[in-house]
């Protein structure tokens, strides 16, 4: 399968695209319980158009949006090296097991490398598949470190 990656310039496709994917991994998320909003979504991009050390990238097959990645590279809070950040990695499930993934976080990792990045660090708060994410992870190289909790308040 061919398929193409770019950073993202906020087109109007480029925004349908975006609330599109944001929207399917909004349902199937850790964050379901939370509204979906697809405005804030755009704000959230907004930002990245606006700052170079930030990137976004969507991954399509012809016209068709099947993922997208995105990150930042920051100082340290206690250190003036950087490290790379995402906030969001999402495959559509029927491209999950194909490698538009891995290109994905290629094209990341090659951004964090390119803006002098110290190490990438990748969160995990989604709660899709993380056996599969675990292993997708290790074999990349990484190391698990730490973990993440939730805690629901009351309304």
């Amino acid at each position: 399968m061919t398929y193409t990656i770019q950073r993202i310039e906020l087109t109007k496709k480029d925004a349908n695209d975006l609330i599109t994917l944001g929207r399917e991994m909004h349902s199937e998320s850790s964050f379901s319980k939370l509204q979906f909003n697809p405005r804030r979504v755009l704000e959230t991009f907004n930002h990245y158009l606006e700052d170079d050390n930030k990137a976004a990238f969507i991954a399509r097959k012809g016209e068709t949006p099947v993922g997208f990645y995105a990150g930042y590279v920051t100082k340290y809070y206690f250190s003036d090296e950087t490290v790379a950040s995402d906030i969001g990695w999402f495959v559509r499930k029927p491209f999950r097991g194909t490698r538009v993934g891995l290109r994905l976080l290629d094209v990341f990792e090659e951004w964090a490398e390119k803006k002098g990045a110290s190490e990438t660090r990748i969160g995990f708060s989604t709660n899709i598949n993380p056996e599969a994410f675990d292993r997708l992870m290790k074999k990349r190289g990484y190391d698990a470190i730490g973990r993440n909790y939730r805690l629901e308040t009351k309304p």
